[in-house]
């Protein structure tokens, strides 16, 4: 049984491929940055059903599917690139550095 929504998910982009390919960097990118820079409120956040009730979803691909249907994000050509991006995202979400022991 398809995923609800995935006809909306394909209508944002050309072809499948292109739609695997954002959804893989978003979640990349939740993980990285510890789903701090997430697009979703926290009444959006995907949840997951368990024998012990309702509870947070860990899959940031999930994460990043329900972003995209949100419609909050761009897709396309002319966006902001990737290193730059990626700077940005370090200055507002700070990562701890491990050094590693001697």
């Amino acid at each position: 049984m398809a995923e609800p929504g995935i006809d909306t998910l394909l209508s944002l982009t050309d072809s499948k491929y292109r739609l695997t390919v954002v959804t893989a960097k978003r979640a990349q990118q939740l993980l990285r940055y510890d789903f701090k820079n997430t697009v979703l409120s926290p009444d959006e956040y995907p949840r997951m059903h368990t024998l012990e009730g309702d509870k947070p979803d860990p899959n940031a691909v999930t994460w990043a599917m329900q972003e995209l249907k949100t419609g909050r994000l761009l897709i396309g050509e002319n966006l902001i690139a990737e290193d730059r991006l990626t700077k940005f995202l370090d200055q507002m979400y700070p990562r701890e550095v491990i050094e590693p022991a001697d």
